[in-house]
């Protein structure tokens, strides 16, 4: 993601907006101008000119609207912060008298102190909506000083500490920017507008004997103005209010250096909309809606405060990505001497050092296993993992185009196929440094593979497509140069594309069931069955493999078997995007049973490189995250 460019275009918008605002003011008070001396004129034909001061009078009185709102709105709000989590129903936590913290609130407490050191502004209050499972969170207040961060009991107990650091960090950007501020005051705006409306409609209004009053038509003027104003002014409030969302959004990935925190966190918030679980139940919630991190009013597009959940989290990862399972989580103790804050904030790397420092005080010599962990003693230890660690730190600073597209096409020879290897040669040719980059990519092993392919394959993701193009064609030219495209090949393809910022696997459209999908489920496995079959136990002839025959049993029960056939490249790409319309609740469940089922059936317990490597590149075509079992073959080398 590149946050700073979200960052320079969000700020530039809002300016824009702002600048609409106070045109629309301006057009505000000619419309009503206009629209007073016509009605004088048609009411009056047979004066000469107009009143003394009569279009500076008219002007002061709407100015005198507008603005007067703004006041009333600031008044009503004048005790800050916390008198809007009272009236959300929150419960301030570490308050004089109160209870005592458990463990989700000693979490929440300790983040809200880190992302204030990374923001270098004084920690606000702390507030929690206990009786809110839906995953929701807003900051409030004038200034730093009476500022709030209230965070629902439903964020507390389904995030995991990075996301709740993410949606806390997205809080602080709006204080620190003063959006809040902001905020009320364009609130104080629009009810001035609405004022002029008001004000129209009591003109229209007849008395207590029924007499309607001499400035009826003026009147009928004023509330046509008025209500064609006050939508113009409600859009524009609408509009400047997404344009913040991204900017706080884009400011929490600066604060917290992870898209996967507050990406993560909207992705379970997905889940939440999916399932219709996200409404909060107090009755100010929608009252205070364009304050919470996500409004899920969306009785209009155009009016809505928030941007779709679905641009929020393909800006932050630069391209599609599904929901995930809001399960609620085990609380940790978040001030156990083990427990190290996330990293990317000042006070986390502090507070971890001064606790690993503690424990190598306190701790006996370590053991040669827990050696392994420290990278002088891996050096000692195993020089093949000290070689792939000096490889992956030159790899991590792999940002040229040629060096990505050298180290993309590596890694996707097959070992020992020299027509491959020619073929790359023809590809990288021009690219002085790709003999380095190969050396380092034959450093790696095979936990490291998949996941520096991916990693490269995210960076590219950002490139222009015409440059993404070209890769997928050397790839294709690369990966076909001995004639033969193998099962594998074809997932490696499906996922470079993916990867590469192509159209989202997962179709719009309601969510099916494994049962529905029975047939392309079957279909899929088959195909997958060419990989992971061939390292299981061989099948008696004419007899479809027993991983496939195991795995509909699994999914489907008593349900017959359906006719087996290998299926083609054609086939493969429709069973994907046919599985792909599971739930987000039923894909972990698909991808959990074929690790498994493989897993049991294998005489060593565990799954050969080739089926890991297919079932891994199944899970990310699938949106879904990999099961333990599959997840513990790979070693994680970070996002950027």
């Amino acid at each position: 993601m590149r946050f700073r460019e979200h960052q320079d275009q969000a700020r530039a918008a809002t300016r824009r907006l702002l600048l609409s605002f106070v045109a629309v003011l301006l057009l505000l008070v000619g419309a009503v101008n206009g629209v007073l001396a016509l009605i004088y004129k048609l009411t009056l034909p047979w004066t000469s000119g107009f009143p003394e001061f009569f279009f500076e009078t008219n002007t002061g009185l709407v100015l005198l609207f507008v603005l007067g709102g703004c006041w009333f709105e600031m008044l009503r709000l004048r005790e800050g912060g916390a008198h809007v989590a009272r009236l959300a129903g929150g419960r301030r936590i570490d308050e004089p008298g109160g209870p005592g913290l458990d463990l989700y609130e000693k979490r929440l407490r300790n983040v809200v102190d880190e992302v204030a050191i990374a923001c270098n502004v004084k920690p606000p209050e702390v507030w929690v909506l206990p009786r809110e499972d839906a995953i929701n969170a807003f900051a409030a207040g004038w200034q730093i000083e009476d500022a709030v961060v209230a965070v629902t009991r439903g964020a507390l107990e389904r995030l995991t500490r990075d996301e709740l650091q993410g949606v806390v960090a997205h809080e602080f950007s709006h204080l620190v920017h003063g959006d809040t501020r902001l905020n009320m005051r364009l609130i104080g705006l629009v009810w001035g507008l609405q004022m002029i409306y008001t004000f129209g409609h009591s003109l229209v209004e007849p008395d207590e004997q029924g007499h309607r009053s001499p400035a009826l038509l003026f009147g009928l003027g004023l509330m046509a103005v008025g209500s064609l104003g006050w939508l113009a002014g409600r859009l524009l409030q609408a509009a400047v209010s997404r344009q913040r969302e991204y900017l706080a959004d884009a400011s929490a990935v600066k604060f917290t250096r992870s898209v996967q925190g507050i990406g993560g966190a909207l992705r379970k918030i997905a889940d939440q909309a999916w399932r219709r679980q996200d409404a909060l139940h107090h009755p100010q919630a929608d009252s205070l809606s364009h304050l919470f991190f996500v409004s899920r009013l969306r009785w209009s597009a155009l009016f809505a405060t928030h941007p779709p959940l679905n641009e929020r989290i393909r800006r932050i990862y630069g391209h599609a990505v599904g929901p995930l399972p809001a399960r609620q989580l085990a609380p940790e103790d978040d001030d156990a001497p083990d427990t190290e804050p996330m990293p990317g904030v000042v006070l986390s790397f502090a507070v971890g050092a001064a606790r690993r420092a503690a424990a190598q005080v306190l701790s006996p010599p370590a053991e040669p296993e827990a050696r392994r962990h420290d990278p002088v003693q891996r050096a000692v230890l195993d020089p093949v993992a000290s070689g792939q660690d000096e490889a992956l730190g030159r790899i991590r600073h792999w940002h040229g185009p040629g060096e990505r597209k050298a180290a993309v096409l590596a890694l996707l020879l097959t070992p020992g196929n020299d027509a491959e290897l020619k073929a790359w040669q023809q590809e990288t040719e021009s690219t002085a440094s790709a003999p380095g980059v190969l050396c380092d990519v034959r450093q790696l092993t095979h936990a490291a593979r998949l996941p520096v392919l991916e990693l490269l394959l995210r960076r590219s993701a950002t490139v222009p497509v015409v440059e993404r193009r070209a890769m997928l064609e050397a790839a294709r030219r690369v990966m076909g140069a001995d004639g033969h495209a193998s099962p594998l090949d074809r997932l490696l393809w499906l996922a470079m594309r993916r990867l590469l910022g192509g159209p989202p696997v997962r179709p719009e459209g309601a969510a099916k069931d494994i049962r529905e999908l029975a047939r392309a489920i079957a279909v899929l496995t088959a195909f997958l069955a060419r990989i992971v079959a061939a390292g299981l136990p061989g099948t008696p002839p004419g007899l479809p493999p027993l991983w496939w025959r195991s795995v509909w049993r699994a999914l489907m029960g008593d349900q017959p078997l359906p006719p087996w056939r290998l299926p083609d490249g054609d086939a493969l790409v429709q069973a994907v995007y046919e599985v792909a319309t599971l739930s987000a609740m039923q894909r972990p469940v698909l991808l959990r049973t074929w690790v498994d089922t493989a897993v049991q059936l294998s005489p060593q317990g565990r799954l050969d490189e080739p089926s890991a490597d297919a079932l891994r590149l199944m899970a990310l075509l699938l949106d879904t995250p990999a099961p333990p079992a599959l997840a513990g073959l790979y070693i994680d080398v970070g996002t950027d």
